[in-house]
């Protein structure tokens, strides 16, 4: 396999480069997904992205940013499960200076950092029912107020949200407003997991490959036939972020020109699907458990490993823990 070109890099708040042609897109489920997104790009709706953790939901919001009248205005991404209750407030709203101790001097929040663009609300499931509700109010009437203001500011921005968590589930539940559900839910697009995408490995990653070469100034050429073999066996529970991390492990440590399967460092013994009997749960949630709890057991529980291997961020792994309620061996 040889080496492609990878995507252009993009700045925090303002989507350059990321286009509906720039991604990656071998296979019939994805290139559908791409053109219900690319659909309604041009329409001013708000967008729901559903689908796993690391399947590229974050390039498809900019890439529909990219395609919107908006697309000279800022683009600006918050994840709403990287912050904590009491701190995505003042992230979303703002705050004004002395509103808490440490706040030292006036902050802009995101949805007034957005104004005129979009904002892109990533794990919008993890949001907390009193965030939901500010969130509603300035979604529904474009105004707000800074944390320890009075004053009441006004902003126009386009709403994109994803999440990875069933929010039929949450709904049912209780955890998460109807209302807000329904005026977040103009238009859903439903990512696939890149188990469903396989035609799209080997692009993916002679990208990434590319990309480390750049930063890393390693001199990787390609993948050996019995890696890719391995690769193409994967489940990928990380999905494209899974990926992205393997290849830039085994860029780095491999010996050679030459990415070996022994250099990838996947998890080793049978795959979730090898495990499951005829009876047993065929759920992708229940695969996504045994694979979880097979690399816990693979790196002794080590948490910062772990979710390295799978491409996950450490809050979305102790989420997935405690969802699925996995215990480490006494």
């Amino acid at each position: 396999m040889s080496v492609q070109d990878q995507p252009t890099i993009t700045s925090a708040y303002r989507s350059v480069g990321v286009t509906f042609e720039s991604l990656v897109c071998n296979s019939e489920v994805f290139a559908e997904a791409l053109r219900l997104a690319a659909s309604a790009a041009g329409k001013d709706v708000a967008i729901l992205l559903l689908g796993e953790t690391g399947t590229g939901k974050n390039l498809i919001a900019q890439a529909i940013h990219n395609a919107s009248r908006r697309r000279d205005k800022p683009f600006v991404s918050v994840n709403c499960s990287a912050i904590p209750d009491s701190l995505l407030e003042a992230e979303l709203f703002g705050s004004e200076k002395g509103a808490y101790t440490s706040a030292d001097k006036l902050r802009r929040g995101k949805f007034e950092l957005a104004d005129g663009g979009t904002l892109f609300l990533d794990e919008i499931g993890d949001m907390t029912p009193v965030a939901q509700a500010k969130v509603l109010r300035a979604f529904e009437y474009k105004q707000f107020e800074r944390v320890g203001g009075e004053q009441t500011l006004h902003t126009d921005v386009r709403i994109i949200a994803a999440t990875n968590r069933p929010l039929d589930q949450l709904l049912a539940d209780g955890r998460f407003r109807e209302d807000l559900f329904y005026r977040m839910n103009e238009f859903t697009v439903e990512v696939p997991p890149l188990r469903n995408r396989k035609p799209e490995i080997e692009p993916l990653a002679a990208r990434f490959i590319r990309e480390c070469n750049e930063r890393f100034g390693t001199h990787i050429k390609g993948i050996e036939p019995a890696a890719m073999k391995k690769m193409q066996a994967h489940s990928w529970p990380g999905n494209v972020r899974e990926l992205r991390a393997v290849i830039k492990r085994a860029s780095v440590a491999a010996p050679a020109d030459q990415i070996r399967a022994d250099d990838l460092r996947l998890a080793v013994g049978p795959t979730p699907t090898d495990q499951i009997s005829p009876n047993g749960d065929l759920s992708i949630a229940a695969m996504e458990a045994r694979h979880i709890e097979q690399v816990l057991k693979k790196t002794s529980w080590n948490k910062k490993e772990t979710s390295s291997l799978l491409g996950i961020s450490r809050p979305t792994l102790d989420r997935k823990i405690t969802e699925y309620n996995l215990k480490k061996p006494e």
